[in-house]
C-alpha cells in the first residue's frame, strides 16, 4: 500500500509540473501578443533537491594498501591519503571520483554515492529531510559545504555544494582519437600508436548501482524521483514473471542532453533489507586506452569479470573488474546521452538485451562471487559485505 501511495504521489507531482510550465508558457505568450501589463508571476520552487552532477562514490575496505595498488592501475590518481581514507580522482574536474575508507572489521562496505547540487538553497532543503546531518563545511579535497542524507534503506547520499572544481593540466588531458572511418577519413599522415604498457586514463565516475529487494524496487525509485531531480530512463524486468528487476536513472535537466544513467537500482531476492552493491562505473578517454587497460590489469594480476563488450541499454563500451575486497567496477566508454524527450524502454533481462557483442555473460557477473568466474584457479577469499 505504502509504494502504490508513493507512485500516485509522484504521479500527482507531475502533473503538477506540467500544469505550472502550462501557465508559465500561456503568460508569456499574453505578454508578447497584447498591451496588458500582466503582473509577474515567479515560477513555483521545485519541492525536489537538484542535483547538478555526480560526483563521487565510498567504499570501505579491510585493506588499503591492496585496494590503492589496485585502483592505481585501474586508472585513478591518488590525491590525498591518510591512515583511513584515500582519495582518487580521474582527469576531469572533479576533486576526486573515489574514496576508499578503511573498516575496521575486517569487512567490506559500500557506503553510498555523493552528488554536486545546484545551489546552496538545494543543501537547505536536504537538511530538512529526516535523518539528514544539518550544513556543515566539507572536510574534503575542494572544500565546499555538505549535506549527507538517508534514502528509504538507508543507504547515505552525500550532497556538495561549493566544492572547488578542479583545472586539470594540459599535459593530464588526453588527445582525442580521429577515427578514420569506410566513409570519413580524416587523420591524414598521423598514426594511431598507444603505450600499451599503461592503465586506462579514467575520466569521471559515471554511474554507480545498488541492490535493494525485489518487492520494494518501485518504492525505493519512487522516493529517488520525488526527492531529487532523477528520472527513469530504461528498466529490464524478468522474463518469467514480468516483474521489473532494474530501473536506470538520469538526471532531469529538461532539454540539456545527459548521461544515460548516473544511478540505477535493482531488486533482488536475496536481500532482505538494507542494501548491496552492484557496481560503480568510471568512464575512459577512448576505446584504445579501455582496451590497453584491460591488458594491463590483466598482466598486474587482477580479476576480470565480464569485458570487453557492448551494452544495447546505455550503449557503452563496458569491462567490469574484480577490486582486491570483492567490489565490482567498471570501465566504460561511448554511452549514450539522453533528454526528456528520449523514449523509454522496458526490455526483458537476457543475454541479447545486456550486451549486442562481447564475450558469453558469466554467472560472477550476477553473483558477484569469485567461484563463479569460469577458470578461475586460485579462488581468493572474498571478505565478507557488511
Amino acid at each position: 500500500m505504502r509504494g502504490k501511495s508513493s507512485r500516485l504521489d509522484l504521479e500527482n507531482y507531475n502533473c503538477f509540473c506540467v500544469l505550472n510550465r502550462i501557465l508559465l508558457w500561456v503568460l508569456q505568450l499574453l505578454s508578447k501578443t497584447s498591451n496588458l501589463i500582466l503582473p509577474v508571476i515567479p515560477p513555483a520552487m521545485d519541492p525536489r533537491i537538484l542535483l547538478d552532477r555526480l560526483s563521487h562514490v565510498r567504499y570501505g575496505h579491510p585493506d588499503l594498501q591492496k585496494a590503492k595498488e589496485f585502483f592505481t592501475d585501474f586508472g585513478l590518481t591518488p590525491v590525498r591519503e591518510t591512515e583511513t581514507k584515500i582519495y582518487f580522482r580521474g582527469f576531469g574536474i572533479d576533486q576526486f571520483c573515489y574514496v576508499a575508507e578503511k573498516t575496521s572489521d575486517g569487512k567490506r562496505k559500500f557506503r553510498g554515492g555523493a552528488w554536486i547540487v545546484q545551489s546552496m538553497a538545494e543543501l537547505g532543503k536536504a537538511a530538512k529531510l529526516p535523518g539528514s546531518t544539518p550544513v556543515a563545511d566539507y572536510d574534503a579535497p575542494g572544500g565546499g559545504k555538505v549535506v549527507i542524507v538517508k534514502d528509504l534503506v538507508g543507504e547515505e547520499i552525500t550532497l556538495i555544494y561549493g566544492q572547488q572544481d578542479r583545472v586539470p593540466e594540459p599535459r593530464e588531458v588526453p588527445k582525442p582519437v580521429m577515427w578514420n572511418t569506410w566513409e570519413d577519413k580524416r587523420r591524414l599522415g598521423e598514426f594511431q600508436r598507444p603505450d600499451r604498457d599503461q592503465p586506462s586514463k579514467v575520466h569521471k565516475l559515471g554511474h554507480y548501482g545498488f541492490e535493494v529487494n525485489v518487492d520494494r524496487l518501485h518504492e525505493v525509485f519512487d522516493w529517488y524521483a520525488k526527492t531529487f531531480n532523477l528520472k527513469k530512463t530504461d528498466c529490464l524486468y524478468h522474463p518469467q514473471n514480468n516483474k521489473t528487476i532494474m530501473i536506470f536513472i538520469h538526471l532531469d535537466k529538461g532539454k540539456e542532453f545527459v548521461d544515460h544513467h548516473n544511478i540505477f537500482i535493482a531488486g533482488s531476492p536475496e536481500v532482505t533489507e538494507g542494501i548491496k552493491a552492484h557496481h560503480s562505473s568510471f568512464e575512459v578517454d577512448d576505446v584504445d586506452s579501455q582496451v590497453v587497460g584491460h591488458h594491463y590489469l590483466i598482466r598486474k594480476g587482477h580479476i576480470n569479470v565480464f569485458g570487453v563488450g557492448r551494452h544495447v541499454l546505455g550503449s557503452q563500451i563496458f569491462d567490469y573488474w574484480f577490486d582486491p575486497s570483492g567490489f565490482v567496477v567498471e570501465h566504460y566508454v561511448d554511452g549514450d546521452l539522453v533528454n526528456e524527450d528520449s523514449k523509454h524502454a522496458n526490455e526483458p533481462a537476457v543475454a541479447a538485451v545486456v550486451s549486442s557483442w562481447g564475450p558469453d555473460i558469466p554467472r560472477a557477473f550476477f553473483t558477484k562471487k569469485y567461484e563463479d568466474l569460469p577458470g578461475l584457479k586460485d579462488v581468493p577469499e572474498m571478505p565478507i559485505e557488511a
